[in-house]
C-alpha cells in the first residue's frame, strides 16, 4: 500500500506546476493528507516543506498527564482562520455563480455580464475597470450592461470583443479580464497574470514549526475523534488561509445583506 501511495504522491508532485490555480489547491489538499499518512511533513504551495513536527510521546494509560497544554495562542489562530473562511465564503460562493452563469462553450449570455457585477451593475475587468464589450450583430463593441439596457432578452447570447477570461484565484474569489490568455501582452488577463505570478514569487511562505506543534497539540485535546491524518489536513487548511500568498478579494463583488 505505501508503494502504491508513494507512487500516487509522485505523480500529484510532478503534475502539481502545471495545473491552473483552482486545480493546485485541491491537489495541494490531497497531497498533503498522502504525505501525512507517509509520515512526511507538509508543503506550501510551492510544495516546499514547512516544518516537521516531532510526534510527542503518548503517556502511558496509568499515568496521568504531566500537565495541561495552554491552546490559548492555538485557539486564537484557529478563531482566525474560521474567521477568514467566514469572511471568504460569500466571495467564494458569488465567484462560482459566475463562473456557472458565464461558463460553458460558444457564446456567453449577456444577462450575467450586464447584472452579476457589484451592486447588480456589470461585471468589470479586475484589471481596467471597464465592463465587458459585445461582438456582432447590432450592439457590436457595446458595453453589456448598455446593450442589456437596450435588450433585456433571458435567452440571450453573445460573442465578446476581445476575449474574455473568467478566473477563480487560488483563494476561490472571481477575477474577470478582458483578452485572450497568450496572445498578446497587453491583454488585461496576461498583464494580471505576470503581475500575479511575480507576487507569489516574490512572497516567502516562513515555516511555522513551533505554531504547527501549537496547533497539532490543540487539535489533539479539542478533536480526539479525528484521525491524525485529519489533524495534518485541518493544519494545512489553516497554514494555507492565515499564512500562504494570499490575491486579496476583486473588483467584483456579491450582493450584501
Amino acid at each position: 500500500m505505501s508503494r502504491v501511495m508513494w507512487q500516487q504522491l509522485k505523480l500529484l508532485e510532478d503534475d502539481y506546476p502545471n495545473q491552473p490555480l483552482f486545480a493546485q489547491r485541491a491537489d495541494l489538499i490531497e497531497i498533503n493528507r498522502v504525505r501525512a499518512l507517509l509520515d512526511m511533513p507538509l508543503v506550501d504551495d510551492k510544495l516546499n516543506e514547512i516544518g516537521v513536527v516531532k510526534k510527542e510521546p503518548k503517556p502511558k494509560a496509568a499515568e496521568p498527564k504531566a500537565e495541561v497544554c495552554d491552546h490559548t495562542e492555538a485557539r486564537e489562530i484557529y478563531r482566525a482562520y474560521l474567521k477568514k473562511l467566514d469572511d471568504l465564503k460569500p466571495h467564494q460562493d458569488y465567484a462560482d455563480r459566475v463562473a456557472r452563469a458565464t461558463g460553458g462553450p460558444g457564446q456567453t449570455p449577456v444577462r450575467p455580464l450586464a447584472t452579476m457585477g457589484t451592486g447588480g451593475g456589470p461585471l468589470l475587468c479586475d484589471r481596467c475597470k471597464k465592463p465587458i464589450v459585445l461582438e456582432g450583430g447590432q450592439y457590436h463593441g457595446v458595453n453589456a450592461d448598455d446593450a442589456w439596457a437596450r435588450n433585456p432578452q433571458d435567452n440571450w447570447v453573445s460573442w465578446i470583443l476581445g476575449g474574455m477570461v473568467v478566473e477563480v484565484q487560488v483563494n476561490g474569489t472571481l477575477r474577470i479580464y478582458h483578452g485572450y490568455p497568450g496572445r498578446g501582452q497587453k491583454h488585461c488577463c496576461n498583464v494580471a497574470s505576470t503581475k500575479d505570478r511575480k507576487a507569489r514569487e516574490k512572497f516567502e511562505s516562513e515555516p511555522r514549526p513551533a505554531k504547527e506543534a501549537l496547533l497539532l497539540a490543540f487539535f489533539a485535546d479539542e478533536f480526539p475523534d479525528q484521525s491524525q491524518a485529519e489533524h495534518f489536513a485541518l493544519l494545512h487548511k489553516i497554514i494555507d488561509t492565515l499564512y500562504s500568498y494570499d490575491p486579496g478579494l476583486g473588483v467584483n463583488r456579491p450582493a450584501t445583506g
